[in-house]
């Protein structure tokens, strides 16, 4: 039987421009554990705070990790309710 032949790696992704964004609405007490839930998850995207009174979150990640980001999301909406808001396209 052959051996398999070793993948080659890929080359790595050129470096974004700019991250990517989505906007959250939740209920404020739940602000603390969304942050927490999502920085426990390695380097995956960070939350700040926008609006504290409307609870409006900024979530920044790689535009190359969109996929994973948005599965993370879908996930994290089992323990927190929340909305995502989607950024509207700039104009061109």
């Amino acid at each position: 039987m052959a051996k398999p032949r070793p993948r080659k790696p890929r080359p790595p992704l050129s470096a974004p421009q700019w991250s990517s964004l989505l906007y959250v609405r939740l209920a404020p007490e739940h602000i603390g554990m969304f942050r927490f839930l999502l920085e426990a998850q390695d380097n995956l995207g960070y939350a700040t705070v926008v609006d504290k009174y409307a609870a409006v979150l900024k979530v920044v990640f790689s535009p190359h990790q969109e996929r994973e980001m948005r599965e993370y999301l879908a996930g994290m909406q089992q323990t927190i309710p929340f909305a995502l808001l989607e950024r509207p396209n700039s104009p061109s």
